[in-house]
């Protein structure tokens, strides 16, 4: 009778096992985090832009080394990848300075009176990253009865030289030149006009290309660009 009992003992506690194991909730599994998805990149489809152009004069006043010469600096926002030989042939280049208050010995011709300023001895260079051409010319005025020697009008030195080489003319009467004092010549600064001809391409290491590229700035005697329309104050 009491082994009857002790089975019926175990055959209770092993219902009651099976009966909490069956009440036990799934374990659901802890899933596993979805990848993040990675952007597409945008392909780069432009090509190098210009972004700065910086012109000074090279002339120094004290030791008169580098007379006439100037220095345009033209950067662009990433490296450049050719056409190498005629981005450093001046031959596809033009350059104009204009300043209304420039001498002009004919008031009345055309182009006016930067139409006689003349850029000789050109030479350009791009650097060994790529990113900025450096070109180096003479810059002289057929109109002006003496020697300027700095070239470009930047800032008050100059401006003065400038009147000052008026002084010194043949036609020059109580302080005036062809009737008007000298002091209304080299008022502001020359702003220096740059254009690289459309048969010389710009691209860069992808192959992206444009041409005809142009800028201006005023001449300064900072070396950071000096832009219109602020204009070109001495």
């Amino acid at each position: 009778m009491k082994k009857y009992v002790w089975l019926l003992a175990i055959a209770a506690f092993a219902v009651a096992v099976l009966a909490m194991v069956g009440c036990r909730p799934a374990e659901t599994p802890t899933p596993s985090p979805s990848p993040t998805p990675q952007p597409t990149p945008t392909p780069d489809t432009r090509c190098p832009q210009p972004v700065s152009t910086v012109v000074r004069s090279l002339y120094n006043p004290v030791t008169g080394g580098h007379e006439n010469e100037i220095q345009i600096v033209i950067t662009f926002d990433e490296p450049i990848a050719g056409d190498v030989d005629c981005i450093e042939d001046p031959r596809y280049w033009t350059f104009e300075v204009v300043n209304p208050t420039r001498y002009d010995d004919d008031p009345d011709e055309d182009p006016g009176p930067s139409g006689d300023v003349q850029f000789g001895n050109v030479d350009i260079t791009l650097s060994d990253d790529g990113r900025t051409i450096t070109i180096t010319a003479e810059v002289t005025e057929e109109d002006l009865p003496g020697d300027f020697g700095y070239g470009l009008i930047c800032d008050e030195d100059s401006a003065k030289a400038y009147r000052g080489i008026l002084d010194l003319s043949d036609e020059e009467e109580d302080g005036k030149i062809d009737g008007a004092s000298v002091n209304k010549y080299a008022k502001v600064a020359d702003l220096v006009k740059w254009k690289l001809s459309a048969w010389c391409t710009v691209y860069d290491d992808l192959g992206n290309t444009c041409c005809g590229f142009e800028g201006e700035a005023c001449c300064s005697s900072v070396c950071e660009p000096v832009t219109p329309p602020s204009g070109c104050p001495l």
